[in-house]
């Protein structure tokens, strides 16, 4: 719904003086409308004031509206050359009036054609000029259509004129050619002028707006004036002093009103369903049937042509219709076959082509391979840069697959899943191969280079399937493989195919698997590698699985993440974790808890209230909890979670930086971030035994951090020898098989009352014998 324009709000651009004076000379002239409207009903009587009102009042008052018309030209800056043209153009009309009451109203006999037809005549050139100004303001871009809709309305409408008004205006007009042509002028002037409004009103798509009502109306009533006028005077039937002198004033009144109206805005014009046709049939029916009734009637040349010329229209009019239907039905096939982000073809017309190709296949008995490609950790760049700009990325991405894919067909299949048939079977490696080198280049995302990974899975026709529907299933499983086994692409295999049905049922499974509190979690002691205290322990989820068994965290993990189950993954963890931390710290164990968060909980807008709830209910102070992090969210999402990572840091929440030296973040983010902790990760420490560079590496890693007054984490210690280079390397607290696997909260006891009962307290260069911790309780 638009906005209904509202009169006189254009006087909100004047002055307070201004807008009164438009407001009261508005309705001075409306009264004095009214007033001669009355006299000429006779309710004055006859006399003095009859004639004051015949002659004064209906001058002044046309006087009037040519002042406020011009005021609107010269008070407010828009469409001024156009209200300058119409209040001339009223001016000459009322002179010609005034010259009429004063010249020719005293005469007997007054000669036509007078000075005072000029100015009458003048008036509908001038019309004419202000309309056309004023659509090519008003009127926005349009379709041709509109302009035939226009021509059909405005010939229909000059027939329908012209066999009601001209046409016996004609008959009954006699006399000098020059009288003659002049009262023919006044009907053909305002069947012109009638015909334009009603062009307008198609270009405006039939929805004009009041500013355009009330200059239709206001011509209207002129035309309807001057043909009556025209038909008294034929007849000699007219007599000054009836309701017919109010009708031109009166229509100068509504062009006044038209002036000072608010004008439509701008827009784009649109037309749906039967709106396309109703206009012209409406218009060209007339046309028809006059054309029907001059076979039995005769009827000029006017009318005839008029009418012959509106059917004409509405004959361009209904094929440029049908033009557009077909353009409009190539479109939509268009769209219905094409993804319109990526500019690839979509699901539906992909299947068709995987079917296609099956048939083609069993035909031949050829074969051919399919691909399905996944981009990684998509929903991680969504919600962290947003939608828009993983859409930018699918929109770069699918050009990127067709130029290295040339020959085959490419789809997008929904989200950031893509499909591709190649013709070769053969061929489907290497097709994978360059796929994964047309993503080594970064994508430009707003002025930001993010790199980006997929996984595909190959099936193959017909080894792997035989239809359509199986073999996008086998491609689906191959295509998880690889994102499980990290290899970037993986052709089909029955097994995987197992794994696969297995991992769906686990989406399935996993948030009814929250909700009734099958996630547990178990612990791993941190040890500090100088005295042996445990300085705490780190939290780690399982699933105890009622078939299944116990569930390691890879394989539900990523599953949460995808299937937006992560928050509340998280918060029960939290709470589980930190209820327990609070019963050990009610007997007398200050051990701090570690606990892994993703990124899609740092951008969750709820995580820090949800947090901060969770901290308060528990009773477990915010000191002893610590938040991991890895490196590769500071790398995606670095600064949009600055404001969060330094919220926590205010809450008091301890952070520590998971698998550090894995990615390829800046340093920058250790000294511009409020991270307390780094966690070398397991593969450095593996390797630093049989590679001096990565001990190296670890050692200088320590010391940095230790310049930095941050903490340093070894994961994964499982050797004695590990161990002792870690200790020489002063590395202050490590974890690891050594020590103990993650233990239930069962195990975490004994293990802890195991250790007390070994006391004395080592010295400081020894660690009691880790071994039998390890083993006992896991």
């Amino acid at each position: 719904m638009h906005p209904r324009p509202r009169l006189l709000s254009l006087t909100t651009v004047l002055s307070e003086r201004a807008r009164a004076a438009v407001h009261v000379t508005l309705l001075a002239l409306t009264l004095a409308v009214a007033g001669l409207a009355l006299s000429d009903l006779g309710l004055f009587g006859h006399g003095a004031v009859e004639r004051i009102f015949n002659d004064w009042v209906y001058n002044g008052a046309e006087l009037t509206a040519a002042a406020l018309v011009l005021s609107r030209a010269l008070l407010v800056r828009g469409e001024r050359r156009a209200w300058r043209i119409l209040a001339l153009g009223i001016a000459l009309f009322a002179a010609g009036d005034v010259y009429y009451t004063l010249v020719l109203e005293p005469m007997s006999n007054p000669p036509t054609p007078s000075p005072s037809d000029a100015g009458y005549l003048a008036f509908y050139v001038c019309a004419y000029a202000m309309m056309m100004m004023i659509v090519r303001v008003r009127v926005r871009t349009f379709h041709a259509s509109m302009w035939l809709d226009g021509a059909i309305g405005g010939f229909s409408v000059a027939a329908i004129g012209a066999t009601l008004v001209l046409e016996p205006v004609i008959n009954v007009t006699h006399g000098p050619f020059a009288a003659v042509a002049t009262n023919l002028a006044y009907p053909l002037g305002d069947l012109l002028l009638l015909a334009f409004v009603v062009s307008v009103f198609a270009l405006t798509g039939w929805r004009p707006g009041r500013a355009w009502l009330l200059m239709g109306l206001g011509f209207a009533t002129l035309a309807i004036a001057d043909s009556v006028y025209l038909f008294r005077v034929a007849e000699g039937t007219y007599a000054a002093g009836t309701i017919l002198d109010a009708l031109w004033p009166g229509g100068l009144l509504l062009l006044a009103y038209a002036a000072w109206c608010e004008p439509r805005e701008r827009e784009e014009i649109r037309f749906e369903g039967l709106a396309v046709i109703v206009a012209p049939v409406v218009f060209a029916l007339p046309a028809l049937l006059l054309l029907i009734r001059a076979n039995y009637v005769h009827m000029s040349v006017i009318p005839e042509s008029l009418a012959t010329a509106a059917l004409i229209a509405a004959g361009a009019r209904f094929a440029s219709t049908f033009n557009d239907v077909r353009k409009l039905s190539n479109v939509r096939e268009h769209l219905a076959r094409t993804d319109e982000l990526t500019g690839l073809a979509n699901r539906r017309h992909f299947y068709a082509s995987l079917k296609s190709a099956v048939d083609g296949c069993t035909l031949r008995k050829s074969s051919f391979a399919l691909l399905m490609i996944d981009l990684d950790r998509f929903k991680e760049l969504n919600d962290t840069l947003g939608h828009h700009a993983g859409d930018l990325l699918l929109a770069q991405f699918g050009p990127r697959l067709q130029t290295v894919l040339r020959g085959g067909a490419i789809a997008r299949l929904g989200g950031d899943e893509f499909g591709v048939i190649v013709r070769e079977a053969d061929g489907a490696q290497g097709a994978a191969e360059r796929i994964q080198d047309a993503l080594r280049a970064p994508f430009k995302l707003e002025g930001l280079g993010v790199s980006v990974q997929a996984s595909v899975g190959i099936a193959l026709f017909p080894r792997d399937a035989k239809s359509a529907e199986k073999l996008l299933q086998c491609a689906d499983v191959a295509m998880y493989q690889a994102k499980d086994m990290r290899t970037r692409f993986a052709f089909y295999s029955p097994r995987s195919d197992h794994n696969s049905r297995v991992r769906l049922g686990l989406v399935s499974e996993l948030k009814g698997a929250i909700e009734q509190g099958q996630l547990v979690v178990h612990y791993q002691p941190q040890i500090d590698l100088r005295s042996g205290d445990v300085r705490g322990v780190e939290a780690l989820v399982r699933w105890a699985h009622p078939e299944r068994g116990l569930l390691a965290p890879d394989t539900f993990i990523d599953l949460a993440e995808n299937s937006g189950v992560m928050r509340e993954l998280t918060a029960s963890v939290l709470e589980q974790a930190l209820a327990q931390q609070h019963r050990w710290l009610c007997a007398g164990r200050e051990l701090a808890v570690a606990v892994n968060v993703s990124a899609t909980n740092l951008v969750d807008p709820g995580f820090l209230a949800d947090l901060h709830e969770t901290l308060e209910r528990s009773g477990t102070p915010a000191r002893m909890l610590r938040l991991e992090i890895t490196e590769n969210v500071l790398i995606a999402e670095g600064p949009r979670v600055r404001t969060v990572l330094e919220s926590l840091a205010d809450l008091g929440v301890q952070l520590t930086l998971d698998d550090f030296g894995t990615g390829y973040s800046s340093l920058a983010y250790l000294r511009e971030l409020p991270v307390g902790e780094i966690k070398i990760d397991r593969s450095f420490v593996a390797e630093m035994m049989s590679d001096s560079d990565t001990a190296t590496i670890v050692e200088s890693t320590i010391a940095l951090a230790g310049r930095l007054g941050m903490d340093v984490v070894a994961e994964g210690i499982e050797t004695p020898e590990q161990l002792e280079l870690l200790r020489s390397q002063h590395c202050p607290l490590g974890q690891g098989y050594l020590f103990s696997r993650p233990m239930p909260v069962a195990g975490v006891e004994r293990w802890l009352a195991l250790r007390d009962a070994q006391k004395p307290e080592p010295r400081r260069s020894e660690i009691p014998a880790p071994s039998t911790w390890a083993t006992t309780f896991n």
